[in-house]
């Protein structure tokens, strides 16, 4: 017990050190002549060895944080999570969506090299070519995209053949994994991208440097200097309280109480934004079961676990993802219910049920959720295993390993959320969950012209997995962020949004 704390409130910014001391040589920021920010530093939650640098296959907060300060994708989501123009000027479909045109910005990659329309084929090349270790994220997103039919029309416009009908493909543009990339790169240990910030350095598990690109197509940063750090959720609260960093994201509702009212400090919140979830895996026991999946929906008690394992800030969830954002649906409320969670129990011939709950400490709050979900387990007769992972390869690891495991999300675009987490063989398909009436459903909607047809089917998706799916959603957060309040145009936003960890407006006021 003694070891393990000490080992939270340890973190890495430039070298290790306990929460709450100086550490000497950091670069603490400091302000030019012309007002502009010598250096800038940011923390994110960290995962140590299991963080990268790579956007076609790197998913944690912390990777997207450095990926966005470095490259830019064709098309970024809005706070509504509606596609927003980026590299891309403009997209027009064809009259039965089977092909996009797409119009490309002026822009250099930071090696000087015009941005060009082979740089998105290769890129789309690169998701769609044979596997890697880590399998590209936004394989199953672009799944549809006919590259022997797909042109460069000329060196500012794109045609993307589809070899199926998508009027949804500029979400598709807009998922996790399609920042583009330059043409020919195979190296992404030194990446070059055309984003507001050129990169010098980074050490997964303790910091990444980057310099202001003063070519930016978007306007160069105030920032001369943005260094984003690996820290542990104790390490943030103490940083940006003494100074040490400039910029906290992901804070817990203890810390926000405790940096309310600090002088030099500002804080940022924004509803429904921390997503938190278990997950079934729906191709083994006892799980593979419709009945038992069932069950452990109404096996939790959701308002205790927002009450105490998520210190009460938050709302609780209801099985369907995106509360607050795009399609919602509008269902009955599931309930903790131990004669209901008996009955659908009996119903699939199980008893004396006993499953594993694999979790680690890379949230706010995954420990303590885990445990009292095992109490509301055993209220029900069942008995749950809370087993520990490491922290550091959490999330690839949950990918695969035990029946039952834990995870948070920031909003996404439904079609996006599920492209890349529900269509069989989706990459990032946590439930491993395979449904042909659903996968079928999604294609219908990708060939449907309308928004309101479209969100229709998506409302009978959701009910599938409402009813039987491998998802439990039982709680949205907020999610809080902290800064040094001597800066303006801070990134207050939503996770995964365009608005989101972006630095390059930052500036000192």
């Amino acid at each position: 017990m003694q070891s393990s704390t000490l080992r939270r409130r340890t973190f890495l910014l430039g070298g290790a050190l306990a929460a709450g001391t100086v550490l000497a040589g950091c670069n603490r920021s400091s302000t030019s002549a012309d007002g502009a920010v010598d250096t800038f530093t940011a923390a994110f939650q960290g995962s140590g060895a299991g963080e990268g640098i790579d956007p076609g296959v790197n998913t944690l907060f912390i990777d997207e944080a450095r990926m966005k300060s470095v490259y830019d994708g064709l098309f970024e989501i809005d706070a509504t999570m509606t596609p927003i123009p980026r590299l891309a000027v403009s997209a027009e479909p064809n009259a039965d969506g089977t092909r996009w045109r797409i119009a490309l910005r002026e822009a250099r990659w930071h090696d000087g090299k015009a941005f060009t329309a082979d740089d998105v084929l290769y890129t789309f090349s690169r998701v769609l070519g044979p596997p890697q270790r880590r399998p590209f994220i936004a394989a199953s997103s672009l799944a549809n995209v006919d590259l022997a039919r797909s042109r460069a029309v000329d060196a500012r416009t794109v045609e993307i053949a589809l070899t199926e009908p998508s009027f949804e493909f500029l979400i598709a543009l807009s998922a996790y994994g399609t920042k583009i990339v330059q043409n020919g790169a195979t190296d992404f240990d030194r990446p070059v991208g055309t984003g507001p910030f050129v990169f010098e350095s980074f050490e997964a598990g303790r910091q990444f440097v980057a310099t202001a690109n003063d070519h930016y197509w978007d306007g160069a940063p105030e920032i001369r200097r943005l260094r984003i750090v690996s820290a542990e959720s104790d390490a943030r609260l103490s940083a940006v309280q003494s100074g040490e960093i400039d910029y906290a994201d992901n804070l817990t509702p203890s810390a926000v109480r405790t940096l309310q009212g600090k002088r030099g400090v500002s804080l940022g919140s924004t509803p429904n934004s921390g997503i938190y979830f278990f997950a079934m895996k729906t191709d083994r026991a006892p799980f593979d079961n419709p009945d038992v999946r069932r069950a452990v929906m109404r096996m939790l008690d959701r308002d205790e676990l927002v009450k105490v394992a998520l210190e009460g800030q938050g709302e609780v969830g209801n099985d369907v993802f995106g509360k607050g954002f795009q399609y919602s649906a509008d269902l009955p409320q599931h309930s903790f219910d131990p004669d209901e969670v008996g009955r659908l129990l009996s119903r699939a011939g199980v008893r004396d049920l006993s499953f594993d709950l694999f979790t680690a400490p890379v949230a706010h709050g995954f420990v303590e959720t885990a445990r009292l979900f095992a109490e509301h387990a055993a209220r029900c007769g069942v008995k749950v295993n809370v087993v520990l992972g490491s922290k550091d390869t959490y999330y690839t690891d949950a990918l695969n390993t035990g029946q039952l495991t834990m995870g948070q999300s920031g909003p996404l675009p439904i079609p996006n959320h599920f492209a890349s987490r529900l269509l069989t063989g989706s990459p990032q398909n946590r439930t491993k969950w395979s449904d042909p009436e659903f996968d079928a459903l999604y294609a219908r909607a990708q060939a449907t012209p309308t928004e309101q047809a479209r969100a229709a089917i998506y409302q009978t998706m959701h009910e599938i997995l409402y009813d039987r799916g491998g998802f439990v959603f039982f709680g949205n957060t907020a999610w809080n962020t902290a800064a040094r309040d001597r800066f303006q145009n801070l990134p207050d936003a939503v996770p995964n949004s365009h608005g989101w960890a972006r630095f390059n407006r930052v500036g000192a006021r």
